[in-house]
């Protein structure tokens, strides 16, 4: 079914919701580079806390650590490694393009989840999409399955798949059995998770720097050691992505539409844009501003995409290890390893703790579509999900995983689809409150 639903014209329209608003908004990413980048880098510099946020909100930086730690997991390292194997050099191009204009898509859900955001009894925000379907499309029965559909999709993805991800890499390197791994994330997670919203995004705020500086880090290393070998990858990148010759006698397939497959669903799923869970955090952020809290949409699409992706298909082609490994599993451990000491090890660290933010990140989501569900018996069904959640990481160990993936896969489909059409129906929210945001931004330079 995963391959049915999941074919070129499901993948074809999500690109073109990117293009849409790509062009509705005059290339904003581009265009406006130094504002959306004085929002998000700027607001960095000697102020990444909390301490601007009051008590019921977090900071934009915080919200978009959980969000980055909710979609950066271990897809962006073995799904893309596996992206590299399949459609070959070419797909990292295509995978560029996606993020490229899925900077937008996730701009204008992020615009939408402060816009129509609310707040609960005590003075707290939420929203996301359910939020944006009810009270501007007024669909609140849309709101209440997409609300459904993601608190399964989280508790999946979450629970069951990244736990068991850290249980098979941390049986690979250190052999450790994976229902003692699954056991300890166990225990952490629920100190965690039951210390709060804000204990939750106090620990993505520090995993995920982290992780990503490391990952960031490491690339580099590789990148000097065989920066003789940067141009002719460049080139084989450009010359697979477009190279239209037939990869069978039948003729049946090409090196470049399969590398644009491949890679553009990769660049659509690295960074989640289109998908709605992101929103969700986003809009607990104590942004007031719609447009300032997209631009972080933007820098989100920047890190998981561009930055995470492009790290792990670059060691994979500078190291040539795609010439000799066909598994999406190892291979980026065989490049680490070839250029650093213990690097299959620091791999591992790395893969855990993308995992583990996941995990943050998706118990963050699960718990909020929960409450919305459920708005009398708030903290009562907050309460119970977070048990659903360890019951799913301590079970992970056991699952079948592959079919695990394929019903978070059309959790998957089913989100970012009535997402989207919410997206395509809003749009004019989306472009007012961007004209206005430049409105006021070209009369101040005027002043």
């Amino acid at each position: 079914m995963n391959e049915i639903v999941w074919g070129p014209p499901t993948v074809i329209f999500i690109l073109l919701v990117g293009v849409f608003f790509t062009v509705r908004l005059r290339f904003f990413q581009i265009l406006n580079i130094k504002l959306w980048l004085r929002d998000t880098f700027g607001t960095l510099i000697g102020n990444n806390s909390s301490k601007n946020c009051d008590k019921n909100s977090i900071s934009p930086f915080q919200a978009i650590a959980t969000s980055i730690g909710g979609c950066v997991g271990t897809g962006n390292i073995i799904g893309i490694a596996g992206a590299v194997i399949t459609g070959g050099p070419g797909a990292l191009f295509w995978m560029w393009v996606a993020c490229f204009f899925s900077m937008m898509t996730a701009f204008a859900e992020n615009v939408l989840s402060i816009k129509f955001r609310r707040k609960d009894e005590k003075g707290r925000y939420y929203g996301g999409p359910m939020v944006y379907m009810e009270d501007g499309l007024k669909k609140k029965q849309l709101g209440l399955v997409f609300s459904v559909i993601c608190a399964l999709g989280s508790l999946i993805n979450g629970g069951f798949i990244q736990t068991n991800a850290m249980c098979v890499n941390i049986k690979n390197s250190f052999n450790i059995s994976g229902w003692a791994t699954a056991l300890i994330t166990t225990i952490l997670v629920a100190i965690i998770i039951f210390g709060g919203t804000k204990r939750i995004v106090s620990v993505t705020e520090k995993i995920v720097p982290f992780m990503a500086i490391t990952y960031l880090a490491i690339g580099l290393i590789i990148f000097a050691a065989n920066f003789s070998k940067l141009g002719s990858v460049i080139a084989s990148i450009i010359k697979e992505a477009f190279n239209f010759k037939s990869i069978s006698t039948g003729g049946v397939g090409s090196v470049a539409l399969i590398a644009m497959n491949r890679g553009t669903l990769r660049g659509l799923f690295s960074s989640e844009a289109g998908l709605g869970t992101a929103p969700i955090i986003h809009s607990t952020s104590s942004n007031e501003d719609p447009v300032k809290q997209g631009a972080w949409g933007i820098f989100q699409v920047f890190i998981s995409g561009f930055i995470v992706c492009s790290v792990t298909g670059f060691s994979i082609l500078l190291t040539g290890v795609n010439d000799v490994c066909k598994d999406s599993g190892i291979i980026t451990a065989m490049a680490f390893d070839k250029f650093i000491p213990f690097g299959k090890f620091f791999l591992c660290v790395i893969l855990i703790l993308f995992a583990f933010s996941t995990i943050m990140g998706c118990a963050f989501q699960g718990e909020k579509v929960t409450q919305y569900i459920f708005k009398t018996k708030r903290k009562k069904s907050a309460t119970i999900y977070k048990i659903f959640t360890l019951i799913s990481i301590l079970l992970s160990a056991f699952i079948n995983v592959e079919a695990a993936w394929g019903i978070c896969d059309l959790s998957n489909l089913f989100m970012m689809i009535t997402n989207l059409m919410a997206l395509l129906m809003l749009s004019k929210t989306v472009v007012f409150c961007t004209r206005s945001y430049l409105k006021k931004e070209q009369e101040k330079s005027i002043v």
